[in-house]
């Protein structure tokens, strides 16, 4: 079975020789500290530890970024860090604290209706350079391939609250209504345009992906009520275009504690979850209790306790995998991107429980 028929019979609860395996790999900190503790320098992490999905590597590179792109200024630079002002956006990035360090928004990019109608006129669907010049040659390799391929589709209460920054979001969700309704109308034409203009190419995807960062460690950021009637519609209509093509795998990425959403998901028709982190109280154990087959998890695995002793990963992790794989539909992943205080011994153990808690040692 290859990674592609593996990926496709774990995520559809079907019968795979092997429970199909993944991470997020992000940080080059984390590759830098495993060279320096023996992992070979400069090789895929992916073809390393044998992994069958990474929706970062195998997917069609679509742009849904502002394009054509507002000019980069920098407005400020010390030995410390540089400011940058991106179109209405000012961000500080520290200069030698690679990620996962995060930068620190001075400005977002809209603060006005009237920075919006410029906005919005930068999210065509159409822009041709949305999508990779050398598509057709992707769409003939399609047949062929051993991977899963997919593509990231967008969200909507994430980007928006990127746009406007969080407060100025939450006050718009209810001082104007109206605004908040074309901001989502926008974003549904966005995600629905780029992904026609790749089922039309002829491409056949395996799995969609949406993002939405849109919680944290005690609850949404935006009420289950709210969601509901600006969110959902985006994702019905984006939905039902992913079931008339056949795609039969669609997740959605968003950190914490997403528990009072998971229910709209899956009743539009999204069936997988990620990264599910566990610091927000996120259990991929008591979710599968509760929603049984209708929802599947990529992640769930604690980074915290990858960064600790081996009988701390052993004790926590073993039963977590057990109790998931019983059932299918799970791809055991760190819970966001593997961080640098992970040892390489560490990780290397914990794919060793992957494989002995799948029966394939």
């Amino acid at each position: 079975m290859n990674r592609r028929q593996r990926f496709l019979e774990t995520m559809t609860f079907g019968a795979p020789d092997r429970p199909a395996s993944g991470d997020y790999f992000a940080y080059d900190s984390t590759q830098q500290r495993w060279e320096r503790e023996g992992l070979p320098p400069g090789v895929d992490l992916n073809e390393y530890f044998g992994m069958d999905f990474d929706p970062f590597q195998w997917r069609v590179p679509a742009n849904l970024a502002v394009l054509p792109r507002y000019e980069r200024v920098v407005v400020e630079e010390t030995e410390e860090y540089q400011t940058v002002r991106t179109g209405g956006e000012v961000v500080k990035k520290l200069k030698n604290v690679p990620p996962p360090a995060m930068p620190v928004w001075i400005s977002y990019p809209l603060q006005s209706r009237a920075d919006w109608e410029d906005y919005r006129s930068r999210l065509n669907p159409d822009t041709p350079e949305r999508l990779p010049p050398d598509l057709p040659e992707l769409v003939a390799k399609c047949p062929d391939r051993d991977y899963p391929l997919g593509m990231w589709l967008g969200g909507t209460y994430g980007y928006m609250r990127n746009w406007w920054g969080m407060e100025q979001i939450s006050v718009l969700l209810y001082d104007d209504p109206a605004l908040i309704e074309e901001m989502v109308e926008c974003l549904t034409h966005l995600s629905l345009g780029l992904l026609n203009r790749v089922l039309e190419s002829g491409m056949q995807l395996d799995w969609v992906m949406f993002w939405e960062d849109l919680a944290y460690k005690n609850g949404p950021l935006i009420s289950p009520s709210l969601f509901k009637r600006y969110c959902v519609p985006y994702y019905r209509a984006v939905m039902d275009r992913v079931h008339a093509a056949g795609i039969p795998v669609a997740m959605v990425d968003s950190d914490g504690d997403i528990r009072e959403i998971v229910p709209f998901w899956l009743d539009a028709g999204v069936n997988i979850m990620h990264p599910m982190e566990v610091a927000a109280g996120m259990d991929v154990v008591s979710l599968r209790k509760q929603y049984g087959k209708r929802i599947g998890f990529f992640g769930g695995i604690d980074k915290r306790v990858l960064a600790g002793t081996r009988s701390d990963i052993r004790n926590v992790v073993l039963p977590q995998l057990r109790a998931c794989f019983e059932e299918g539909g799970f791809i055991p992943a760190c819970d966001h991107a593997v961080p640098p205080d992970v040892s390489f011994d560490n990780y290397r153990y914990y794919r060793e429980l992957v494989m002995e808690a799948s029966g394939k040692v």
